[in-house]
């Protein structure tokens, strides 16, 4: 099977598709139209199409010999971010972008579909191919196990296009990939008044830069200098002029833990220094802790395989280890079900250095024949009985 000869006859209509998604982004939850593309573009091809809501499309191929059944997510879902580029497609949606990728996952999705598709009387097995929603920490991956759809698949893939390595390179490696990642909300609650009589008040704000202050020392002091965490507060809301001791704050923040009992660990000092800070303080705190998912961890069996076919479609110069980072994913749901990997292709823009989440962000088209090429490969693999 051809698979990267065929995906790049099929490159013009991929960077057709991708660019029509990228023009169009939709929030966390609300990729209506992002699915209606996937359908049209594969209900013409006989493939099956599973749709538990108007977000969520599963497309099924069924080999023509018996098998396993292997699951590739790909996920859809864009930013609350102002795009800056000057692409001729940029983003037509005000105060939306996708800026992290996803418009070129689903659309790997589609195409990888359309080859396994086009070679199946060959092919042993199943493949669901999932175009799951909200990934972007909004527990889309728990909405399409919640289907059940894929209760019977026996190995997952996963994929990222990912701006950091150079393009073309292909990423995997086994054990854990990505940080278990938490959001937290802290409500800090004191009692206002004005600015010249501090002594009848207790001040929210002074109460909330303590304790940002103090969280910091969970890293420093409090976890082993051999363990990877992160405690990050992103933002800081309190007050509403300069005379007035404002009565309560916000903070909004993300924790990131790479081991599940520094994880327990972790959360267990963050209850403890902010009730602790608060009350010192005077203020009493409402804490809101939405834990993402867990970690990522690649399954040295499928990992081996998804490098076997990495090894059919570039030089081995392009194969190389992935670099575990303290982002969060959550495709590490999908391995309560069956073993998972998590794979990158490398796709650096030219000329556009920037990081995911930057709304200067770009994909470098060149790569979805070979991320679609690789995903068919690696399900084929996985299929085997």
């Amino acid at each position: 099977m051809h698979f990267l000869t065929d995906a790049q006859a099929l490159e013009a209509e991929m960077r057709a598709f991708f660019e029509d998604l990228h023009q169009y982004p939709e929030p966390s939850h609300q990729e209506v139209r992002t699915n209606a593309r996937v359908r049209e573009a594969l209900a013409p091809h006989g493939i099956e199409l599973l749709t538990p809501a108007d977000n969520i499309t599963i497309a099924v191929v069924h080999g023509a010999h018996p098998g396993k059944t292997v699951g590739l997510r790909f996920d859809t879902d864009a930013l609350q971010l102002e795009e800056l580029t000057d692409l001729p497609y940029r983003s037509l949606n005000p105060g939306l972008m996708h800026g992290c990728g996803h418009d070129a996952h689903t659309t790997v999705g589609v195409y990888t579909a359309r080859l396994l598709q086009a070679h199946r009387d060959a092919l042993y097995g199943t493949y669901k191919i999932i175009f799951q929603p909200a990934e972007e920490g909004e527990h889309g991956a728990q909405e399409v196990i919640s289907t059940g759809l894929v209760q019977d698949v026996d190995a997952f893939y996963g994929l990222h296009v990912w701006s950091l390595y150079p393009t073309g390179t292909l990423h995997a490696s086994s054990g854990s990939i990505c940080a278990e990642p938490d959001m937290f909300k802290i409500t800090l609650h004191g009692k206002g008044g004005h600015g010249a009589t501090p002594h009848l008040c207790t001040d929210a704000v002074a109460a909330g830069a303590a304790v940002v202050q103090s969280l910091q020392h969970i890293v420093s002091r409090f976890i082993s200098p051999m363990q990877s965490v992160v405690v990050t507060v992103g933002s800081f809301h309190a007050g509403t002029r300069c005379n007035i001791i404002a009565q309560e704050a916000v903070l909004e923040g993300t924790l990131r833990a790479f081991d599940e009992d520094v994880h327990a660990q972790l959360l267990t000092l963050f209850n403890r220094i902010v009730n602790g800070v608060s009350h010192a303080h005077g203020c009493t705190a409402d804490i809101e802790i939405n834990e993402v998912t867990g970690v990522v961890i690649n399954d040295e069996r499928l990992t081996r395989l998804a490098n076997e076919a990495a090894a059919e479609l570039v030089s081995p110069g392009a194969i190389m280890p992935q670099i575990p980072n303290m982002l969060g994913d959550d495709f590490a749901e999908y391995r309560r079900i069956a073993p998972s990997c998590y794979v990158q292709v490398g796709m650096g823009c030219p000329g556009h250095d920037f990081a995911h989440h930057h709304g200067q962000f770009c994909v470098d088209e060149r790569v979805l024949p070979l991320a679609s090429a690789w995903m068919a490969g690696c399900a084929v693999r996985a299929a085997q009985p």
